[in-house]
């Protein structure tokens, strides 16, 4: 009886947990203390697995299993950069032996794509169409438009791994690269030019007495000479902060351009700002 009562106790043991939550700024990066936010995460550790699932205003979004994490916020990181590549990588974000399965979701709850992050690198599994697999073992050609911008999204992959991602702009009759051999950068450097942009942007105070959010997005083009065109605020709050961001941004240096196959061309950049007051 005492062996049954300790098989069992051991057994119990097995499946001991952590559960923990977090709510995090509207790019899914950092945490906060804004009970307003939309972007909450939730975390079950089980023994040397974490699984994690991510919501937009109580929508699931994203989910994942990860090994070799005992650093919750070392894990948000390592989903962030992953999720993110055009940002540089954290000196602080420790990758070694630690990967991860994650899977997307649409707004109805259907699985969209499916990926493996092993350390830095990135492998796609499958994405999925209106529930229609996309990719034969890892190769395929995944294609969608967006009717609000006219543009087209094309990603080409094989053996899993994305070999070109660009995005045609019909009315502009041009071609966006993301997926390039280097990256579009500033010449001082990314943090330098966070920095400079900060110093030079103040959060208008009127805004303060009516309690709008400081954090924005703009979005923009960085054309094959290096030059900051098209400019778009990804969240519009509609009290001149975007115009605020994009007049100084207007008059920032050029950056080093992005490069595919020895040329230059354009990509798209995605920056979060925060005025201050």
């Amino acid at each position: 009886m005492n062996i049954k009562f300790t098989l069992f106790l051991l057994l119990l043991s097995s499946f001991t947990f952590a559960q923990e939550s977090a709510l995090f700024d509207r790019n899914f990066h950092h945490r906060t203390d804004d009970q307003e936010s939309k972007n909450r995460r939730e975390y079950l550790q089980n023994d040397s697995l974490i699984a994690v699932k991510d919501f937009y205003e109580n929508g699931l979004v994203r989910t994942g299993e990860f090994y070799g994490f005992t650093d919750l916020k070392n894990l948000d990181e390592f989903i962030w950069y992953n999720a993110n590549r055009q940002y540089d990588k954290s000196p602080q974000l420790k990758i070694e032996n630690r990967k991860g399965v994650v899977k997307y979701y649409d707004k109805n709850g259907a699985v969209t794509s499916e990926q493996i992050f092993r350390e830095d690198d990135v492998k796609y599994v499958q994405f999925w169409n209106n529930s229609i697999p996309c990719l034969v073992y890892g190769t395929g050609k995944l294609q969608s438009a967006s009717t609000e911008k006219n543009e087209v999204l094309v990603r080409i992959f094989k053996d899993s791994v994305e070999t070109e991602g660009y995005i045609i702009r019909e009315l502009k009759n041009d071609t966006i690269y993301y997926k390039t051999d280097t990256h579009a950068y500033p010449k001082t450097g990314l943090q330098a030019f966070y920095r400079d942009l900060a110093e030079n942007v103040n959060y208008p105070g009127f805004a303060n007495l009516l309690g709008i959010d400081k954090k924005i997005t703009i979005e923009f083009i960085v054309d094959e000479e290096g030059n900051l065109i098209d400019f778009e605020p990804v969240n519009n709050k509609s009290l001149n902060f975007e115009k605020k961001a994009i007049k100084k941004l207007e008059k920032m240096p050029k950056w080093i351009p992005a490069t595919l196959n020895g040329r230059n061309v354009k990509t798209r950049f995605r920056i979060p700002l925060t005025f201050k007051n």
